[in-house]
C-alpha cells in the first residue's frame, strides 16, 4: 500500500504583535516583503494579520523570519493550513475583511463544508494549533461582516470563535 502526500498548498496567515506605537513602522517595512497577499491591522488579542501567497514549507519560513526580524514585531503565531477550500470570489480593496478563528467539537471538515455555503466567506482552512479552522470574511461594510460572524457562531460544530476584524487592509 502506498501512501500519497498531498502537494497542495494553501496560504498561510501571520498573527503579530506589535510594540505600541509601532504599528506605522511595522507596516511600512512590510511593504519590501515579497509573497504577501495582503496585510492587516486587525482589533483583538493581535495587531496585524498577513496573508502569505500559497508556496512551499521551506519558503513560508524564509517570509515568516522576515517578518519576526521587523523592527517593532514583539511576537509572531504562524498559522498553516493543511486542508481547505478558496472561492474565487473577487475580494474589492474597499471591502470589510475579518478573520474568524474556530474552534470545533466535531470533525473541521463538517465545519469547512458549511462555511463553502456562506457567500461572505472568502476562504476556510482547517489548521493545527490553538484553532481548528480559520475563516476569512469579507462584505461591503462592517454589518455585512457581523451578520456573517453570526451566522457563522451558529454552525453545528462550533464550539468557540474568536473574530479579528481587519481595518484598512492593504493588498500587494
Amino acid at each position: 500500500m502506498t501512501t500519497q502526500l498531498s502537494t497542495q498548498t494553501y496560504p498561510t496567515t501571520i498573527l503579530v504583535s506589535i510594540q505600541p506605537s509601532m504599528l506605522s513602522q511595522v507596516t511600512k517595512q512590510l511593504k519590501t516583503v515579497q509573497a504577501i497577499t495582503y496585510y492587516t491591522p486587525t482589533t483583538g488579542r493581535f495587531d496585524l494579520a498577513i496573508e502569505l501567497k500559497a508556496m512551499a514549507p521551506a519558503q513560508v519560513q524564509d517570509v515568516v523570519d522576515k517578518i519576526r526580524s521587523l523592527n517593532g514585531v514583539t511576537a509572531t503565531r504562524t498559522i498553516t493550513p493543511f486542508a481547505g477550500s478558496a472561492t474565487t470570489k473577487t475580494v474589492q480593496a474597499s471591502d470589510s475583511l475579518a478573520l474568524v478563528l474556530l474552534q470545533v467539537n466535531e470533525q473541521a471538515q463538517k465545519v469547512l463544508q458549511s462555511l463553502k455555503q456562506n457567500q461572505h466567506v472568502r476562504n476556510a482552512f482547517a489548521v493545527q494549533g490553538e484553532f481548528d479552522v480559520l475563516a476569512t470574511v469579507y462584505g461591503k461594510n462592517t454589518d455585512e461582516i457581523f451578520s456573517a460572524v453570526t451566522s457563522i457562531g451558529e454552525i453545528d460544530g462550533v464550539r468557540t470563535s474568536e473574530t479579528l476584524l481587519a481595518y484598512r487592509p492593504i493588498w500587494a
